[in-house]
C-alpha cells in the first residue's frame, strides 16, 4: 500500500468519509446537527469543569494554607541536610 503514496490514503479516506456519510444520512442525521450537538456536548462539560471548580477552589486555598508551608521547609530542610 505504501508504493501508492499519500494519494491512496487521500481516496481511501474520500470513499470512507462517502460511505459513513451515506450511512449516517440513511438515519436522517444532517451535518449541521451533529456539529450543534457536538458543540452543545462541549459547553455542558465546560459547565460541569466550571462547576467543578466553583465547587473545589476554595478548599483548595484553604488546604494550601496549611499544605504549601509544609512542603517549603520540608524542602528546605533537605536542602541544608545535602552533602555538600
Amino acid at each position: 500500500m505504501e508504493r501508492f503514496g499519500p494519494m491512496s490514503w487521500i481516496i481511501r479516506i474520500l470513499v470512507l468519509s462517502l460511505i459513513v456519510g451515506l450511512a449516517i444520512s440513511f438515519f436522517d442525521i444532517n451535518p449541521m446537527g451533529i456539529l450543534n450537538d457536538t458543540w452543545d456536548t462541549v459547553l455542558a462539560v465546560g459547565g460541569l469543569f466550571k462547576g467543578v471548580a466553583d465547587w473545589a477552589l476554595p478548599y483548595i486555598l484553604v488546604g494550601a494554607v496549611v499544605v504549601v508551608p509544609i512542603a517549603l521547609i520540608s524542602a528546605l530542610l533537605r536542602y541544608l541536610r545535602r552533602p555538600r
